[in-house]
């Protein structure tokens, strides 16, 4: 094939050159013009579709500059010869170029709509001046695409491809990998561009030329909670020459998408029901949790229970261990006051959200629970203070987050303009304005004194403070602070509140929010 192109392209050089060597004027002029972007593609070649354009021009015009020598038909007959080098350039055009978008299913690529529209047009138009040159040329070169054409849709089925199948089951949030398999039902390279609705789907490649009978797709997923359960994919196959486009919908993956609430409430109650039974370690394999900052590992022994995964070698009560035939591990305390609370606000915009927010406040209490740090919890909604507990054992905790994650209510925030208070700037600049007696500055320092008195009384009557509070009041510092809140309406009083908190001692820290 590509000596088949080389021969064609010198012959479509010679003929030019000869018929600008022996046509008359003006018949040689367009040779020389026709013959120029050849010679000058041979030293720097040109883009696929301007290459494109300009053999088909020479090749349709070449009849009209060899006809005043050697008469209409063959002048015809003498272009048939450069048709193998216009075929060469419509398969090069095809592989470069971006393979068009996805629209309705199967139709004439855009190459082809032009070529065979300039074709009908000049064909028609030949019959005014009943120039034969020009529709003999026009016939032979509607009659290559139609034999062409012809061969695409005799090998291109309806559905050219087939995929694999496959099945995943994933957390929400979560990213997951699958290879893909595409195969081709016929034995004929095609362009390819896959295609998905969803914006969390990548797909890598997404365009390629399926020249073997299949190529591997990877296909990265990271569901929303609302994921759909058949992931479809939107194929476009192009033909080798760029003509014809057909478009396919595959389905290859069914997904299972686990709420990330339900996993770590499962993973709370395997922790609990082990750990309570002294049921060796077996078949759950807990996930690193990592801890908030400022947790430290306990020093005081508390209890042996069984080993879990994650669990360091240093606790592992080695003399018990052989007693029972399993491994047993030492649970610490924190020294006198040491205590974590966790403070958590129950509501969330929508479903998916509530689904974070639950999964957040679970492994909070779990990550706790498995270092053995005396838990508190202020739980708070829009409306009132949920509930509110001392510093107490933390599986009880777990116990009761697990329930308390279930009173999870959707509240629509109010609409916000404003980025959260930086409370320790304001204070500056108040105190920066104080020993100013410009106009200018005495009304700044008003409206500043004003905005943070409006901030502190916002705070005194947020349920957030209320639980703060009462929360503080009955485990005291030294103590961290883990804030758990997806909503804006709590923005204010957890700015004040928590200052107030880290000078009393608290040490505070916030989950990732999203806000």
């Amino acid at each position: 094939m590509k000596h088949a192109k080389t021969i064609s392209r010198i012959y479509l050089i010679l003929a030019l050159l000869v018929a600008a060597l022996i046509s008359p004027l003006p018949h040689s002029l367009v040779a020389v013009l026709l013959l120029m972007p050849q010679l000058y593609s041979i030293f720097r070649p040109l883009q696929a579709g301007v290459k494109l354009a300009l053999t088909f021009l020479a090749l349709f015009l070449l009849p009209l500059t060899l006809e005043p020598v050697v008469g209409e038909l063959p002048a015809v007959l003498l272009m048939v010869p450069g048709i193998p080098l216009l075929d060469s350039v419509l398969k090069e055009n095809a592989m470069l170029r971006s393979v068009p978008g996805l629209g309705r299913v199967g139709r004439a690529s855009t190459v082809l709509r032009i070529l065979v529209i300039a074709l009908l047009l000049v064909l028609f138009g030949s019959f005014i001046p009943e120039d034969r040159t020009l529709t003999w040329t026009s016939i032979v070169l509607i009659a290559y695409l139609a034999g062409v054409v012809a061969y695409i849709l005799w090998r291109i089925p309806k559905a050219p491809l087939e995929e694999s199948r496959t099945w995943l089951r994933i957390i929400a949030g979560d990213t997951g990998r699958i290879p893909l398999t595409l195969r081709r039902k016929r034995r004929m390279p095609l362009h390819l561009l896959l295609e998905t609705p969803y914006p969390w789907i990548r797909l890598t490649p997404s365009q390629m030329k399926l020249g073997e009978d299949e190529a591997i797709v990877s296909m990265t997923i990271t569901p929303p909670l609302a994921g759909p359960s058949l992931l479809q994919l939107r194929a476009s196959v192009v033909d080798p020459w760029g003509l014809t486009q057909t478009y396919q919908m595959l389905e290859p993956v069914e997904l299972y998408v686990i709420p990330r609430a339900r996993y770590a409430a499962w993973l709370a109650k395997k922790y609990l029901e082990q750990v309570t039974s002294g049921a060796a370690y077996t078949a759950v394999s807990f996930p690193l949790l990592k801890r908030p900052r400022g947790i430290r590992w306990g020093v005081e022994y508390h209890s042996s229970r069984p080993y879990l995964a994650g669990d360091r070698l240093k606790d592992i009560d080695w003399k018990h261990s052989v007693k029972l035939q399993q491994l047993i591990t030492k649970e610490h305390l924190e020294g006198p006051g040491q205590a974590a609370m966790i403070a958590a606000n129950l509501d969330a915009e929508d479903p998916e959200q509530a689904d974070i927010l639950a999964y957040n406040i679970i492994t909070s209490a779990l990550t706790l629970a498995r270092e053995a740090i005396p838990t508190a919890l202020a739980v708070y909604d829009h409306k009132e203070v949920v509930a509110v507990t001392a510093a107490e054992n933390p599986r009880q905790a777990l116990v009761r987050t697990l329930k308390l994650a279930q009173g999870i209510t959707l509240h629509q925030p109010g609409e916000r303009f404003l980025g959260p208070p930086d409370l320790r700037r304001l204070r500056r600049t108040i105190t920066q304005l104080e020993g100013a007696e410009a106009e200018p500055a005495q009304k700044l320092i008003t409206i500043l004194r004003t905005e943070y008195e409006a901030l502190q009384q916002v705070a005194r009557y947020h349920p957030a403070t209320r639980a703060l509070i009462e929360a503080t009041d009955r485990t005291p510092p030294p103590a961290l602070v883990v804030v758990i809140s997806l909503s804006t309406d709590d923005i204010e009083a957890l700015a004040v509140t928590l200052e107030r908190l880290k000078k009393r001692g608290y040490d505070t820290v916030s989950m990732e929010t999203g806000r």
